[in-house]
């Protein structure tokens, strides 16, 4: 019997096609669907479902959460402060020595295919592709076959009448494009009595039918096809919003990698002020021996340096942070260390007139075109919601014959019985019809309204980014002259020390640090605006690597 069941298991699943046919025919129409829009489909990723683990069956799962008596807590000793400053002065060293070398580009193809947010954009995706697939597999031929046993024991004064009934079930049906379906059927029946007490009785037939059902006003036309078209419009704007995604996500990435490089760079100018300021310090304190300062300029140049250096590890602190919250991001493994190479996006300011610019949004936003076509699916909703105010009448015809006196194989074509039919239903309650329309009506009218509010968003969301554009050219052109200036003051300071306060040397480092940190901002500022820009005007593309593809006129 365990046999028997083994193969039953073995014999459905060959009838019933496999898994990797699915994802055959998913990789199919996802690239179908992508290339009409010049986007990269995403690779279907076969997940490992066929092994679960034995504890997703355990009724009670362990937990783990000791006493408080079981935890173990060690005070920390006291703060050695040259120990945090040598630790700091080597934490660039060791961090530059140790892991992977991480540029741009190698964080967006990481990113692009190990990333959590890419994998579910993908898995969204891939789930309206197999919407479609069940979609079309309803319109296809569909078969089925039941086998029905049966084993029947009559009782008499003590005898028993046994037989054994097999009934093998056999259909195939098709829906029609204009609505409507076709079916075809066999129904054999076998008799056989086993063990009887008067004379042996078996029995045998076989029926053949075919059927026809056809709507002819309500439910007939392209409204029968309403499902299949939902689908395959679903799935163009699914392929849509992925590549959408992948392009936010590029610009989303760019901008993190980006302020790490800042983050380090800001890291580099504050390790260079706390030189300088230890270097004040100790000119301080020179001068302090030899009776020249105060023993206040000597403490207060001093604290400057210890203040500079408690900043410099809450700023290593914070990009340690911000690392180990990217690489999450990107899905690179928490443990492995990388090293954040400066880089750049490579990009200049484009010269757009706004209007052009605006039109061609208006264009080329995937997420606009999917809004634009889901008002043609309301005006669509509408036309469906009128086809059922309308009466319904449907045309039947079916025929069938039945195999000769205890035979299946033996038919006479002379007993072929037919049918014909024509239902009709008035529609004299329609009430609830009527209101289903006017709730289309209006949800086609809100439709158009958000839909105008979407052109008018993009239209202002692309003149600001191209304003955002000059804004952050002015500021860059003015922190490079703030550095510059503040490099100016620095030298002239350092020129004659004597003559110049404490107060107004650290200050004066301190302005040149947060000066080379400004310009350092804005060039990432900059950079990112640009690609704003490109986003928000439909015109940001990504090849398959995750990388940046730019148009030939803005590379010259």
């Amino acid at each position: 019997m365990k046999r028997l069941g083994v193969l039953l298991i073995v014999l459905l699943t060959s009838c019933g096609g496999s898994f990797q046919d699915i994802d055959r025919r998913v990789d199919v129409y996802m690239s179908s669907a992508s290339e009409g829009i010049n986007a990269r489909p995403p690779s279907t990723r076969v997940m490992d479902l066929d092994n679960p683990p034995s504890s997703i069956t355990d009724p009670s799962p362990p937990t783990t959460n000791p006493s408080i008596d079981e935890l173990i807590f060690i005070p920390a000793g006291a703060l050695d402060m040259d120990a945090v400053e040598k630790s700091l002065d080597g934490a660039a060293e060791d961090l530059g020595a140790s892991g992977s070398v991480l540029s741009l580009q190698a964080a967006l193809a990481w990113a692009d295919t190990h990333a959590r947010e890419i994998q579910f954009a993908e898995y969204d995706y891939l789930s309206l592709t197999l919407s479609l697939l069940s979609e079309l597999h309803l319109w296809g031929p569909r078969f089925f076959n039941t086998i029905n046993t049966g084993i029947a024991a009559d009782s008499s004064d003590g005898l028993y009448s046994s037989s054994l009934t097999v009934v093998n079930d056999f259909s195939v049906s098709r829906r029609l494009p204009y609505g409507g379906t076709v079916s075809a059927g066999a129904l054999t029946s076998i008799a056989r009595s086993l063990h009887t007490t008067a004379t042996s009785s078996n029995a045998a037939s076989t029926t053949f039918d075919i059927a026809v059902e056809i709507p002819l006003l309500r439910g007939s036309g392209v409204v029968a096809r309403e499902s299949l078209i939902n689908a395959k419009r679903n799935l163009v704007y699914g392929a849509r919003s992925y590549e959408r995604f992948r392009r936010k996500f590029f610009r989303t990435i760019s901008g993190d990698f980006l302020s790490l490089v800042v983050q380090k760079q800001s890291i580099e100018n504050a390790q260079r002020g706390v030189r300088s300021l230890r270097q004040l310090a100790e000119r301080q304190e020179a001068l302090y021996v030899s009776g020249r300062k105060t023993l206040y300029d000597k403490a207060n140049a001093e604290n400057q340096a210890l203040a500079a250096v408690a900043r410099l590890s809450q700023s290593w602190e914070r990009y340690r942070l911000a690392l180990d919250r990217f690489k999450i991001r990107i899905g690179w493994p928490i443990e492995e260390p990388v090293q954040v190479e400066p880089s750049t996006l490579g990009v200049v300011p484009p010269s757009v007139d706004f209007s052009e610019a605006v039109q061609n949004a208006l264009l080329y936003r995937l997420d606009l075109q999917n809004e634009r076509d889901r008002v043609a699916d309301t005006q669509r909703n509408v036309k469906n919601a009128l086809d059922d105010l309308l009466p319904s009448m449907t045309f039947t015809a079916s025929a069938s014959i039945d195999s000769e006196t205890d035979t299946t194989t033996s038919f006479d074509e002379r007993e072929v019985d037919y049918l014909v039919g024509l239902s009709v239903s008035l529609p004299l309650d329609r009430e609830i019809e009527r209101i289903a329309v006017r709730q289309q009506q209006i949800a086609l009218e809100r439709a158009r309204r958000n839909y105008r509010e979407s052109r008018d968003r993009v239209a202002v969301e692309v003149r600001s980014a191209l304003r955002n554009i000059e804004v952050f050219q002015f500021s860059l052109d003015l922190q490079e002259q703030n550095v510059t200036i503040a490099k100016l003051g620095l030298a002239a300071i350092n020129a004659d020390p004597d003559r110049v306060s404490v107060l107004d040397q650290t200050r004066a480092i301190s302005d040149l640090q947060s000066a080379q940190d400004a310009r350092d901002s804005a060039r990432r500022d900059l950079e990112l605006s640009i690609i704003d820009y490109l986003l928000q005007a439909g015109q940001l593309r990504i090849n398959d690597s995750g990388g940046l593809l730019l148009p030939e006129d803005n590379l010259k």
